[in-house]
């Protein structure tokens, strides 16, 4: 189930990317709204952002729709080959350059120093790009490369992606590759598949446990973060008996945890004239101590 629902995320990456990048290409360039080279736009912040986040599934995303806006408009080579080097340049350097010192590779802008590392990447990936594009359309593109991919990356790209990473909570699906002989790679703190038998909870505990205790966290927060999580998983087993829980939990700034099951539509999170009084309690425990709790 794991490895269908990461080929569907990657899928759905690429569709996403491709479709942003398109409707901001190939719309805008047909309006001459703010016309420039066909390379450069308001499209700019979209390599950086996307590479962030969705690595080469994003690159992947905006050389599709590169291809497809290219031969709408009949743009020639040069400025095709031109658009799919900043795509690949700012894209895949982005994601190396800020993921490779990384532990977690989780992506937040919480402290200054992660504004300064994306602005310097921001600067340097787009001087590369600059540099390309003098031999391969003239000098004059450097400026407008220098100028659109770093205004629209700081502008436009911060702000994204403080909404992004603050309200999802989500993780850039990152390929395997080896730095310095060392395995780069996403991993889970925790993965886990629970049923209705409460041992199967249980045995996830003490993983929880073992985790929360490596990090140093107290046993009250310990303990908050297993309500939370048995609350949940009461509600679905409670409705779904005869289903598998695939927990994945994650601990960083802060602490996420993701049920995946396959079954009817049962959002956890709501509550129906179905639920007693114990059930509503329950519900307000999780809206109490959890950050955020989504469904979907």
């Amino acid at each position: 189930m794991n490895r269908i629902r990461t080929i569907r995320i990657r899928a759905f990456y690429i569709f996403l990317t491709a479709t942003i990048y398109f409707c901001c290409d190939y719309f805008i360039y047909n309006t001459s709204f703010l016309k420039s080279y066909s390379f450069v736009g308001i499209k700019s912040f979209i390599p950086m952002v996307a590479g962030l986040n969705f690595g080469p599934y994003g690159v992947i995303g905006e050389l599709i729709a590169i291809t497809i806006s290219s031969m709408l408009t009949g743009i020639n080579v040069n400025f095709y080959m031109m658009e799919c080097i900043i795509s690949v340049v700012m894209g895949l350097g982005t994601w190396f350059l800020w993921h490779v010192q990384s532990y977690t590779h989780r992506i937040r802008f919480r402290f200054i120093s992660n504004y300064l590392r994306y602005l310097l990447i921001a600067f340097f990936l787009s001087f590369i790009c600059g540099i390309i594009s003098i031999n391969l359309v003239n000098s004059i593109a450097f400026q407008d490369i220098m100028i659109w991919n770093i205004s629209m990356s700081i502008l436009v790209g911060i702000p994204i992606e403080i909404i992004y990473s603050s309200l999802m909570n989500l993780d850039p699906i990152l390929p395997p590759i080896k730095v310095n002989g060392r395995m780069i790679s996403l991993k889970n703190d925790i993965e886990y598949t629970v049923d209705k038998d409460s041992q199967s909870l249980a045995a996830f505990n003490e993983r929880l446990e073992l985790l929360l205790e490596k990090r140093n966290e107290n046993l009250k927060k310990v303990f908050e973060i297993q309500n939370v999580i048995e609350e949940v998983y009461l509600r679905i087993i409670k409705k779904c008996p005869n289903v598998l829980i695939d927990i994945i939990a994650n601990f960083d700034v802060t602490f996420s945890v993701e049920f995946i099951y396959i079954a009817k539509k049962f959002n956890p999170f709501k509550i129906t004239k179905e639920d007693d009084k114990l059930d509503v309690a329950g519900l307000n425990i999780i809206k109490h101590r959890a950050l955020l709790a989504h469904y979907s």
